[in-house]
């Protein structure tokens, strides 16, 4: 059970915080990616989110391992929930439950490989058939939880590379403290 959370936090640690760029440009490409992530854009939400975070002067290679918050596995339990969140806001219950599509989507792509492009194709038609319940859903998920990653993100890395700054001072005063003791006995020998 640790291993997922380990890989998470070494992703965290490794690509973002230690990646060469500004605590804002992170931030925002953690942001827009997260954000198109979220919106039932299966298939093209890396070339989206890169293509956004460009425009935007964000970080691109920050967004691409971030985007597959959806993916196959995640994608049902997302997408099901935003459409019942749209659902419940436009005020309509009609329709094919979540149930109904998986179970459709399911028939539809038994003999598909998920690395094929009809696959994904296929996803993201069901997806598009499911309409404005579907979207509203998505971006009143999707706004603030980008908005709220931003300053989490920026904060996560400002927190972590002063850390770091400091750590590399304390072990530089202690490498010189050291030479000096050094240099010290070798004058009084």
């Amino acid at each position: 059970m640790a291993r997922p959370w380990l890989r998470g936090r070494r992703f965290v640690v490794h690509t973002l915080l230690h990646a060469d760029d500004t605590p804002h440009s992170l931030a925002l490409g953690v942001s827009i990616a997260i954000f198109i992530a979220i919106l039932p854009l299966v298939g093209i939400q890396m070339f989206l989110a890169v293509a956004i975070a460009a425009l935007l002067r964000a970080n691109k290679a920050v967004c691409v391992p971030v985007v597959w918050i959806s993916n196959p596995l995640t994608m049902v339990p997302l997408y099901g929930g935003c459409l019942a969140l749209g659902r419940f806001l436009l005020g309509t219950e009609n329709g094919a439950g979540v149930g109904d599509l998986l179970g459709s989507l399911t028939a539809k792509t038994a003999e598909l490989s998920w690395l094929e492009f009809k696959f994904w194709s296929q996803i993201f038609t069901n997806l598009a058939d499911l309409g404005i319940e579907l979207w509203l859903g998505c971006f009143v998920v999707g706004l603030p939880v980008a908005l709220i990653a931003y300053p989490i993100t920026r904060w996560l890395v400002s927190s972590h590379r002063e850390k770091r700054r400091r750590r590399l001072l304390r072990r530089q005063l202690y490498r010189t403290q050291l030479a000096s003791k050094q240099a010290t006995k070798q004058e009084v020998a």
